[in-house]
């Protein structure tokens, strides 16, 4: 029963999703493209800052770890710089995302 009505909920929110894009790309004049859909859900609030530095930091990561020599905190610090934030602050985003 959870998993259907958890089906339904996702289902729905896809189709509106959508539905509001296309009328979000009607209204901009806009096509709807990738990049268009980014914007959308961050004008719409539905992807906040923190979600979108998390995301870049961790992805980022991934790029240059291996390009480091898999030296963690030559990485670190280099987002630190990258991003402007303290080292801390990339290691509890590097974290958070392993949770």
């Amino acid at each position: 029963m959870k998993q259907a009505t958890r089906k339904q909920e996702v289902d729905i929110f896809c189709k509106k999703l959508a539905d509001n894009f296309r009328q979000y790309c009607a209204t901009h004049r806009l096509p709807e493209k990738l990049d268009n859909f980014t914007t959308y859900l961050i004008d719409q609030q539905l992807i906040d800052n923190s979600t979108i530095r998390q995301y870049a930091i961790t992805e980022l990561f991934k790029d240059l770890y291996p390009k480091n020599a898999y030296k963690k905190t030559q990485t670190v610090e280099q987002l630190a710089g990258r991003f402007n934030l303290t080292p801390r602050s990339i290691w509890n985003a590097l974290r958070k995302q392993d949770k």
